[in-house]
């Protein structure tokens, strides 16, 4: 036991490494995004990847270990079995920063998302507008139904 203890340990602190350079990682997506580089955002998901890669088979290796531990998803999260098999404060402690660290990461993630999915639709707008296809223009017809204002002007072909 106490050797799949160790390795546990040994999982997560390479794990905090992981997150703390993902959240610098992410925070530099999220600096990209907002300058528009799309030559940093290319290598930075490049490294978001590896990270994100690194972190998914350690959590096969933890879910392994804690297994040969005894833990039964079916029975609680993996920090109650923890607490209850009574492990060192050192290896509770490093779960308890771990997920907090992956916690954070997912929360910068989503907010890059949400910057992204904004980003697309404004470019997928602004396509239809220089296409003469603005779907969202709309006005009332005499029967007080609303329709779309179809200019078929093209401002630009590409």
């Amino acid at each position: 036991m106490t050797q799949v203890l160790e390795q546990l340990t040994t999982l997560l602190r390479n794990d905090l490494e992981n997150l703390k350079a993902l959240n610098h990682t992410l925070g530099q997506e999220h600096r990209a995004l907002e300058s528009n580089n799309a030559d940093s955002l290319t290598a930075l998901s490049s490294e978001k990847e590896q990270l994100l890669a690194a972190l998914r088979q350690r959590a096969r290796q933890k879910v392994r270990l804690l297994v040969e531990l005894g833990f039964r998803p079916d029975l609680g999260s993996p920090s109650a079995f923890l607490v209850k098999q009574a492990v060192s404060p050192e290896l509770l402690g490093l779960w308890q920063k771990a997920q907090t660290g992956l916690e954070i990461c997912q929360r910068q993630n989503s907010v890059n998302g949400r910057i992204i999915s904004h980003m697309q639709r404004r470019l997928a707008r602004m396509a239809d507008i220089l296409r003469g296809n603005d779907r969202s223009q709309r006005l009332y017809g005499s029967a007080g139904e609303t329709r779309n204002l179809n200019h078929n002007s093209v401002l630009a072909s590409v």
